[in-house]
């Protein structure tokens, strides 16, 4: 009996022998004997620092709640991590509560962000559960969701399995069967009735449209210099708007891998010869995930086959010498001979052919090459007909309201109906998911490896030392860290970050083209459908094609493209009701040298006034005898006269140059007082909206309102009888009451050029607002302060200068609607725009400072404590810092203003010479010349956007003038 006794208390010290080192294992990196604590090993609490001051790194959120997880305080810090996460806290609630993946234009780090943090509290908790509410005097944390998986319970989306011991006591449901994707019916919006439309009417289209499927989306410009100018003024416009918009400074250099992998040279010294050479070039792809990984293929149209094919065939030459890992071989498809050059990580991937003379096609992807070489033989390999964009009555249709001889075509995009059918479909939409769930396991095995090099100072061999080294929250390819797909997970060979064997490396996805989904679970089914009802309930009638024409010249970028009137319920549907009848010139008005903004209106003002003439005569009298005049003098007031024939059918609103009062986002506000939202029709637009927005917009700068006259003398009449009931409004009005009251104040007063004007002020204690209004020659005008009245009315006085706007060849053509923006205008508001976009770039710089820092502190990290540091300078420690953080995001990161980024000796911390360190900001009052928004200021003389509504549908033009 003692011996029994004394054997179970053996073996119950064994036990707790292992509980306890299986504790120690877990509990603390300090308490791992396979560890040594350096400078640059991560804590909780450094962690967590660093995440105040970087709250968007994603891999700062990884290496917190991964301590978190060791130390046993996951459920506390992730409340906190979701807490530091920036962004309007309601919508991440929305969003992070059921992750949207059907959204067409989700960025793939946002999703991986959402995802990321679900994974993580699986893998903690095993609870698909959300995390307790926080008490009432706590922040209202966002709701964190369980991890998407491949079987998602129909209760929550993208919810995995339960697996908690409660879970497996509860009774299985039984599992309802796979579901295949061809059952699946998409959206049910009708396509429009192409052949009736067209008619009769014949369009041109080029050649290379008769080559792609109808169901890519199709880039076409008429040289490839005309291509690269486009990509180039896109790279500066969107790293200033990125800086000044979003406050980033880094550049994904899509265009640059995109050459990198189809092998393509363009440096400029090669320019003159492919303007000799090519004579129209076209990129066409199966979806817009160009940034993530997908389809891209090149069409070229050459004049001088045998020489371009020459020069075409030694850039793989190149390619593939600087690649030894590349792999070269010919094949065949419907006849046509390709030459493939891939490596296995995919940053090299090339087919290239000629299937006909004068035809070259260069693609990234087998799937698509195919595709296209079945395009361009109409027939694919079944030897059943292709249908190609080219010859549909669709693109036709199209062409003849954007015809390609007109002179302002340099490019063409186009997004057709079977585009854009296939984008929202079932196959796209569910493989797409399931990528986005494998992406986020691969930035995730980037994250582990990184913070593995961090505390061992040397990086993962594999998936399973991650796992063992407590980096990762379990083993990435099993278990709920699996792909939705079955793909095996591997480290990539440098060991930086993952890669997945059907759904490729992080940084290149494999195309979904070449991976569609065929079947999928019952839930995931589910979550199409539902996605499908809400599309129809928001698009009901039509599909829309979406095509933009592009110019692109020295002196002027030009964007044109027709919206046809497809959406009930819409913004369009809203404009449309508002704005009509024969488009005109709308900027014929004198508009002073000062005048920076300007947004004209061509209302349709017949709708206003459909009334009967009883109704209106008794809604005039009522309003008169409501401002407090007697109700015979009311009725003898005539607003319908003043409507109808007194002033014209458009309505402009203008900002003036003046140093602001505060920094105010005046398009901003603009556009929240024309959405057709928020409660109000869209036809009282011009009466209370714009008289209340130019209210908010004067209390920052001095703003007016013009209405073209007519009749001056009818409008003259109105104005002397409205001065009588403006008079007994503001004088029946408290006066001198409370020193709180708000009071009216009414008077006239004359121009310097003879005019009568008047001025009515409200006040409300000290503060006092006040408006000013005129006939001024052929135009009604309504300003916040006098002086612009002046400044119209010398514009108005005999022998005044001839408006800039009507210049010759600088006047709009006829429009509803005209917005421009006068940047040669501006002066006194200038220093205020230089001090905000310098603000923004320093905002950029230093959001930089996080992700630099995560990769110095790694590299500075050592295999042992006692090992010496390899000899470095400084200039190589920073190069190696940019190289291998652009190498792990797959992007460029840079100052705006073109400061260095320098590696603090300990590796701990990164700072810029031009803007300081997260902790010490510092800047300029202004951006240098040099920094993008410096260059693109300079070169900007002015911008116009004007929208015509015509009986095919609402036509748009974007022009940006350059200097």
């Amino acid at each position: 009996m003692n011996h029994s006794k004394a054997v179970l208390g053996l073996l119950l010290a064994a036990a707790s022998l292992l509980v306890l080192l299986r504790g120690i294992n877990y509990s603390s990196v300090a308490q791992d004997a396979r560890l040594q604590r350096t400078p640059q090993t991560w804590t909780l609490d450094a962690a967590l620092a660093q995440m105040r001051l970087h709250p968007q790194d994603a891999y700062l959120q990884y290496v917190a709640l991964q301590l978190a997880r060791r130390e046993g305080r996951f459920e506390q810090v992730e409340q906190e991590v979701r807490a530091l996460i920036p962004n309007d806290r309601t919508a991440r609630a929305e969003r992070l509560d059921s992750v949207d993946l059907f959204s067409v234009f989700n960025g793939a780090l946002a999703v991986q962000e959402s995802l990321q943090l679900d994974t993580m509290r699986f893998a903690a908790t095993g609870d698909p559960r959300p995390a307790p509410e926080p008490t009432p005097d706590s922040t209202n944390y966002n709701r964190p969701v369980p991890p998407p998986a491949r079987r998602a319970p129909a209760r929550r989306r993208n919810a995995p399995a339960r697996t908690t011991p409660e879970a497996a006591k509860e009774v299985p449901k039984p599992r309802r069967p796979d579901v295949s994707v061809s059952t699946l019916s998409g959206p049910t919006v009708k396509s429009h009735p192409w052949t009736k439309m067209l008619g009769a009417r014949k369009a041109e289209v080029s050649a290379l449209s008769r080559f792609v499927p109808e169901d890519f989306y199709f880039v076409e410009f008429r040289t490839l210099n005309k291509l690269l100018e486009a990509f180039d003024a896109g790279d500066l416009w969107g790293t200033h708007l990125f800086s000044q918009a979003l406050q980033e400074a880094r550049t994904l250099d899509v265009g640059e891998r995109l050459k990198r992998q189809l092998a393509i040279e363009t440096e400029p010294a090669l320019r003159p010869f492919y303007d000799l050479i090519v004579e129209e070039v076209a990129a066409v792809g199966s979806d817009p995930f160009v940034r993530e990984g997908s389809d891209v293929t090149l069409l070229f149209r050459v004049k001088q086959p045998l020489v371009f094919n020459l020069r075409m065939n030694s850039f793989l030459d190149h390619a593939e010498r600087a690649n030894p890992k590349a792999k070269r071989a010919t094949a065949q498809h419907l006849g046509v001979e390709y030459v493939q050059l891939t490596t296995p990580e995919r940053d090299l991937s090339v087919y290239a052919a000629e299937p006909e003379p004068g035809l070259h096609v260069r693609s990234n992807s087998l799937e698509a090459f195919r595709r296209v070489v079945e395009a361009v033989k109409g027939r694919d390999a079944s030897g059943r007909r292709v249908r190609r964009l080219g010859e549909t009555a669709e693109f036709a249709y199209v062409r003849t309201l954007l015809p390609r001889t007109e002179s302002e075509e340099d490019g063409f995009i186009y997004l057709s109906d079977p585009f854009i059918r296939r984008l929202v479909g079932a196959e796209l939409k569910l493989t797409e998911r399931r990528r986005m769930l494998c992406y986020n396991h691969l930035r995730m095995i980037g994250h582990a490896a990184l913070f593995h090099r961090t505390e061992r100072g040397r990086w993962p061999a594999s998936l399973s030392e991650l796992q063992s080294a407590d980096a990762a929250p379990g083993l990435f390819g099993a278990g709920a860290l699996s792909c939705p797909e079955g793909g095996q997970y591997a480290l990539s060979e440098d060991g930086t970050t993952g890669v997945c064997a059907r759904h490729g490396h992080a940084l290149h996805l494999t195309p979904n083209l070449e991976i569609p989904v065929r079947r999928v679970s019952a839930e995931e089914a589910d979550e199409y459908r539902a996605f499908v009802t809400e599309y129809n309930s928001y698009w009901r009638t039509f599909f829309d094609p979406i095509a933009v024409r592009l110019k692109l010249t020295p002196q002027q970028y030009r964007a044109e493209t027709v919206i046809l009137p497809l959406i009930d319920n819409s913004i369009y549907t809203s404009l449309a009701a508002t704005l009509g009848g024969t488009p005109e010139a709308l900027d014929a008005r004198p508009v002073p040298r000062r005048n920076i903004f300007s947004l004209n209106l061509r209302l349709d003002k017949e709708q206003l006034l459909k009334a009967s003439p009883p109704e209106m005569r008794e809604m005039n009298e009522e309003f008169f005898r409501e401002m407090g005049v007697p109700r015979g003098m009311a009725g003898s007031m005539d607003g319908t006269e003043f409507l109808s024939k007194g002033i014209g059918n458009q309505l402009g609103f203008h900002i003036y140059d003046a140093r602001p009062a505060f920094d105010l986002n005046t398009s901003g506000l603009l556009g929240l007082f024309l959405s057709p939202g928020a409660g109000r029709s869209a036809a009282s637009l011009g009466s209370f909206e714009l008289l209340a927005l130019m209210g908010v917009a004067s209390l920052n700068s001095p703003v007016y309102i013009s209405v073209p006259v007519r009749d001056a003398q009818v409008v003259d009449r109105f104005l002397e009888q409205t001065d009588v009931a403006w008079a007994a409004f503001t004088r029946s009005g408290r006066r001198g009451g409370s020193r709180l009251d708000l009071e009216e104040d009414f008077y006239q007063f004359k121009l310097s050029t003879g005019e009568t004007a008047r001025g009515f002020g409200l006040r409300f204690g000290p503060l006092k607002l006040r408006f000013f209004w005129a006939r001024i020659g052929d135009g009604l005008y309504i300003a916040s302060k006098p002086f612009i009245l002046e400044d119209l009315a010398a514009m108005h006085a005999p022998g005044a200068t001839t408006n800039a706007d009507t210049a010759p060849g600088h006047a709009a053509a006829p429009s509803h609607a005209l917005a421009r923006v006068r940047a040669d205008h501006w002066d006194e508001v200038l220093a205020d725009y230089r001090l905000s976009w310098a603000e923004n770039e320093r905002e950029a710089c230093l959001n930089n400072l996080g992700p630099l820092s995560n990769v110095s502190r790694a590299l500075a990290a050592r295999p042992l404590a006692g090992d010496a540091a390899p000899a470095q300078s400084a200039g190589e420690r920073n190069r190696a810092v940019l190289e291998l953080v652009g190498r792990l995001h797959a992007a460029h990161y840079f100052c705006p203003e073109g400061g260095a980024y320098e590696v603090a000796p300990d590796g701990l911390t990164v700072s810029c010479n031009v803007h300081g360190g997260a902790l010490q900001p510092r800047q300029a009052t202004a951006p240098s010349e040099r920094s993008a928004a410096g260059r693109t200021m300079r070169a900007l003389n002015g911008a116009t956007a004007t929208l015509t509504f015509t009986e095919e549908g609402l036509h748009a033009v974007v022009t940006v003038d350059r200097k």
